[in-house]
């Protein structure tokens, strides 16, 4: 996997206990979608470069490779290039956490500040977060985004974890969460936004759950999101916090393991459930596409008997990466497979939706960088 992590707790939390599958309601239409390929972009490099951002109007493609930033052109042509050491005056630090072009300018959060620079990454604006960070750090993400409060420019923001001085195995930790950071660029300040929604499960504050992760994309003031393992889609309006929306996504079926006791200890050694995992989360102009992975029930996992390398070539043909799209008006889509020759990336404001190429699936290492210009089309479903 390209994406980077790096845990700042040493385990990646598995949640435990009993589960539950969300059966298909009748929010589902009779029709599916589809993805095609119909262009790419090809950059003649050695290296392994992930997607950051799209300036859509120019055609202009943010990439990062540790913490080097490269702007190339759709012919796969070097316009600027961001190598400096990262604790230079002008650098955003070891890892970037978010990266997004507003207009002509490029907005870089780090994990103790948030730079502005040009296109040719002469730094702008520079100012520091005003809290440590907690949670984990997260790079490579689609965590930074422009948006709009009371009709001027922000960006909003997931930093890793939210601003809470209470542990994840405390009741408090739930009643003061915030789900984002919205950065005011002009005010050179950070603000935590959204709570948990109370038809959230989170919300409760009877059970403790670790990571909690958002999927997220802002249009003008409206920030659409969700939680990585949870079934719900949110709308909160950045103008009027009181217009605050939730539903359950009608999957075809996804698994939600409880969470731990408050005041008590994840259990990361009794085997559970796979839990249901949303992967991404993007706007293709009025509709919103969700990839996820159902999970899989203690039953249907492998065994120990096979190596590491097989158990994760048999979950991934047993629980594989499916889509579903939201319409405008709310309505769903069925599900369909997800192909393994690409993993979805980053939707552009045309509503271009791009993709890696998936070497792993490939018969020999590529000498190139290729990402592919998918498009969704629909389908009457049989």
């Amino acid at each position: 996997m390209s994406k980077k992590y790096l845990f700042i707790l040493t385990s990646l939390a598995i949640f435990n206990c009993a589960c539950e599958s969300n059966k298909s309601n009748e929010k589902n239409g009779n029709f599916t979608y589809e993805l095609e390929i119909i262009d790419s972009l090809t950059i003649d490099y050695l290296g392994n470069l992930e997607l950051l951002a799209i300036q859509a109007e120019k055609d202009l493609f943010l990439f990062s490779e540790d913490n080097q930033l490269m702007i190339f052109n759709k012919a796969g042509e070097k316009v600027s290039v961001f190598d400096k050491p990262q604790d230079a005056p002008d650098a955003f630090g070891q890892f970037v956490l978010g990266a997004t072009f507003s207009n002509d300018k490029i907005g870089v959060l780090g994990i103790s500040k948030f730079n502005i620079y040009d296109m040719d990454f002469y730094l702008e604006k520079s100012f520091k977060k005003p809290y440590p960070h907690k949670g984990m750090i997260y790079s490579g993400f689609d965590h930074l985004h422009a948006g709009k409060k009371a009709g001027k420019p922000t960006f909003v923001a997931f930093t890793g974890g939210p601003q809470v001085d209470a542990r994840s195995n405390m009741f408090q930790y739930y009643q003061e969460y915030n789900t984002l950071d919205l950065i005011d660029s002009e005010q050179e300040s950070f603000s935590p936004i959204i709570p948990f929604h109370p038809n959230s499960r989170y919300a409760k504050g009877t059970e403790a759950f670790d990571f909690i992760k958002p999927h997220f994309q802002v249009q003008d003031h409206i920030v659409y999101f969700t939680h990585q393992n949870d079934s719900l889609f949110y709308q909160f309006d950045l103008d009027n916090h009181a217009e605050f929306k939730s539903e359950k996504i009608p999957f075809d079926k996804f698994i939600l393991n409880r969470g731990y006791e408050i005041g008590g200890q994840q259990d990361y050694e009794t085997p559970v459930d796979r839990s249901g995992e949303i992967t991404h989360l993007f706007q293709v102009e009025d509709r919103h596409v969700l990839t996820y992975r159902s999970g899989l029930k203690l039953n249907e996992l492998p065994g120990n008997e096979v190596s590491s390398e097989e158990r994760r070539e048999m979950i991934s043909k047993l629980d594989p990466e499916k889509l579903i799209v939201r319409e405008g008006d709310g309505s769903y889509s069925q599900p369909s497979i997800i192909t393994k020759r690409y993993r979805i990336s980053r939707v552009d404001s045309k509503g271009r939706i791009w993709a890696h190429q998936n070497v792993h699936e490939m018969e020999f290492e590529p000498d190139q960088i290729t990402v592919y210009e998918l498009k969704l089309v629909r389908k009457s479903s049989k």
